[in-house]
């Protein structure tokens, strides 16, 4: 049997684009036939119900999971050493889907505190090629030294909200930025303004002070909208992937970070529709170039050239090309290859 294991959601953090992510793939293993090992996904408000929920969980977990049978954890995940450990004392074996880094994000941990914990199971879904290779180099061998890795590629993106056809919006004049826009990670738009010329930046989300950036006219400030709300309505021509505090490159540790993450946003601008500009040192840009769903650019002065000398014909073929991509990932299509590839690598070695 193939079981995963479902969590208890913070209501507060239901619409956060990583809560997005792992609830579309709950959804995506219930259509392969996967079951939960209890219960599935609930969502409290209170912190002392997340906790007794969260426990609950993990206990309930031992009265499925046999001999033989896989269990799929999505990580980051309270308890994770503990339920590996209990999972391969059951004989089972055990799968992570990683989301995020803990040693990127916020330091907590050092990468090889982070690698340790992560050898524990079977196997790693990655989100891309780079973050798999960053994964082995930093001493990934897997339980019992099996080195099970295989890339995500990208993050499915569930909804059954339709996008308009980009086509028809040349000629172009609007770039889409969407996401948390605290500071601290998006500081590269206050500066920004000075650099966009013809076209706009039509700015999705909730914390960009528009008064402190250069060239606040640049700016249409759209406020915050539900995924499936912006995938109907998103105004715009591309979706802009950048972080950090610089308009020339990714800088600091989110650039660092973007070396190897896939980010949630990419799959968002996808599913609207919009081809995606990225950082050409990004792990993506790979992904971009490959399937022609965007273009990559070394800084964000490049914009302008893009709008100066990118065809119509060229246009069309890229929105051609995201439209292909939407449909597989609309159906949880890169989740159910690769974890089809991870089952069956992981049940030969039975």
């Amino acid at each position: 049997m193939i079981y995963y294991l479902s969590r208890d959601y913070k209501s507060n953090r239901i619409n956060d684009a990583g809560s997005k992510a792992r609830l579309d793939v709950e959804q995506v293993m219930d259509q392969l036939g996967f079951s939960p090992a209890g219960k599935r996904h609930s969502i409290t408000k209170n912190r002392l119900f997340h906790f007794v929920r969260t426990i609950a969980i993990v206990v309930r977990m031992l009265l499925y999971v046999n001999k033989g049978d896989v269990l799929i954890l999505q990580y980051p995940t309270k308890y994770y050493s503990i339920i590996c450990r209990l999972a391969h004392m059951r004989g089972a074996n055990v799968i992570t889907l990683l989301h995020d880094l803990i040693c990127f994000r916020n330091k907590h941990s050092s990468p090889q505190e982070e690698i340790c914990q992560l050898n524990k199971s079977d196997a790693i879904i990655g989100h891309n090629p780079a973050f798999c290779k960053w994964l082995c180099d930093n001493g990934f061998v897997g339980y019992n030294g099996k080195k099970i890795i295989e890339p995500l590629r990208i993050f499915d993106f569930l909804s059954s909200s339709q996008s308009p056809d980009r086509k028809k919006t040349w000629p172009l004049h609007k770039v889409v930025y969407a996401g948390q826009l605290a500071r601290r990670k998006n500081n590269f738009l206050y500066e920004l303004g000075t650099y966009v010329e013809g076209y706009t930046l039509n700015v999705y989300g909730k914390g960009f002070d528009k008064s402190s950036a250069e060239c606040p006219e640049k700016f249409e400030i759209k406020g915050f909208m539900l995924p499936d709300k912006l995938i109907e309505s998103a105004e715009g021509d591309f979706g802009l992937v950048w972080d950090g505090d610089s308009v020339d490159s990714c800088s600091g540790d989110w650039g660092e970070y973007l070396k190897v993450n896939t980010p949630h946003k990419i799959s968002l601008y996808i599913r609207c529709g919009l081809p995606v500009i990225v950082w050409r040192e990004a792990a993506m840009a790979g992904f971009i170039e490959e399937n022609g769903v965007g273009i990559c650019i070394d800084s964000l002065r490049d914009i302008k050239k893009i709008y100066e000398c990118l065809t119509r014909d060229e246009y069309e073929q890229m929105c051609d090309n995201v439209r292909r991509v939407s449909g597989l990932m609309s159906e949880g299509g890169y989740f159910s290859r690769a974890i089809s590839k991870v089952v069956s690598r992981v049940t030969d070695l039975k």
